[in-house]
């Protein structure tokens, strides 16, 4: 018994400061938000208590709907293809020689690293409709009728957009990837060599089932990451055209600092918090439940 006490008391012990410093720097800012959003305020001044009514009003507003639809794409894009596309590049880089190796991580690292302002300017050269480099390609290769004004079209906006986002983070992800292959023992692959494994069923019977918990990590980090996506859309096309390009994040920027509507933007903020908590719960719930060990 003592022994259970004494064990207990030592992990309170040792946890209690990170837990004290989670709940000063991260619980404690949400309390006044989660005040303001059941408040009429305008930024400087509280209008007065209105309850649930600006969580009522951005549930009704059409336009925060479309900012959810254009985030879970955005979301859909970066899980669906830009993982499996970042798990490819890890395996490739771990088959090179250790120059060509050295070349693709600095290379796949690149995009990371840049400031999302220069990617977003990079990209809208890309996407220019008159002199861009999609619209010259496509005209030279004889598809002029493929041609569009990429960021200015609804249906073509949000995937242009979601492709420069995926084009600056893949190559993080498969760095990521890549430090985890390089933990797995060597044995494992001798073995499966030995035994007459294909390349493709080693990927799928050790290397990817080995990498859960990083698989874990970056699916968590890739998806948050995702879903907190405002910046590209910021610079591209300011939420254009209309409202068709804004996110959940976007759209709780424009209500509460274009319109000077700061309760409304709030209740936008504690609605996308509860989403990324519950997410985030599901991932660590369902994703690399077994217990790993080498």
């Amino acid at each position: 018994m003592n022994k259970y006490f004494s064990t207990k008391l030592s992990i309170f012990v040792f946890t209690a400061p990170a837990l004290l410093l989670f709940t000063v720097f991260c619980v404690y800012p949400l309390l006044p938000e989660i005040w303001m959003s059941l408040h009429d305020h305008d930024g400087f001044r509280n209008l007065g208590f209105v309850g649930l009514d600006n969580y009522r009003e951005v549930l009704s507003t059409p336009s925060f709907w479309t900012a959810h639809k254009n985030t879970y794409l955005i979301v859909g894009i970066s899980l669906l293809l830009g993982l499996p596309l970042s798990m490819m590049l890890s395996l490739f880089m771990d088959v090179q020689t250790p120059r060509l190796r050295r070349f693709f991580k600095t290379a796949a690292m690149f995009p990371a690293i840049l400031s999302v302002t220069v990617v977003a300017q990079i990209w809208l050269a890309f996407y220019e409709p008159n002199w861009g480099l999609f619209n010259r390609i496509l005209q030279s290769i004889g598809l002029s009728d493929w041609t569009h004004s990429w960021l200015t079209e609804k249906r073509t906006v949000m995937p242009s957009i979601g492709l420069s986002f995926l084009w600056q983070y893949i190559g993080l992800n498969a760095i990521l990837f890549y430090t985890g292959i390089k933990t797995i023992p060597k044995d494992y692959y001798e073995a499966a060599l030995l035994d007459g494994a294909s390349f493709a069923q080693v990927c799928l019977k050790i290397t990817i089932p080995l990498l859960q918990n990083v698989i874990k990590y970056v699916l968590i980090l890739s998806t948050l990451g995702s879903m907190a996506f405002y910046s590209h859309v910021r610079v591209m096309t300011a939420g254009g055209p209309g409202d068709t390009s804004r996110t959940v994040i976007y759209q709780m920027y424009y209500t509460a600092f274009d319109t000077s509507q700061f309760g409304k933007g709030t209740a936008i903020a504690v609605i996308f918090i509860i989403q990324c908590l519950v997410i985030s719960f599901i991932i660590q719930r369902f994703v690399a439940r077994g217990k790993l060990e080498f």
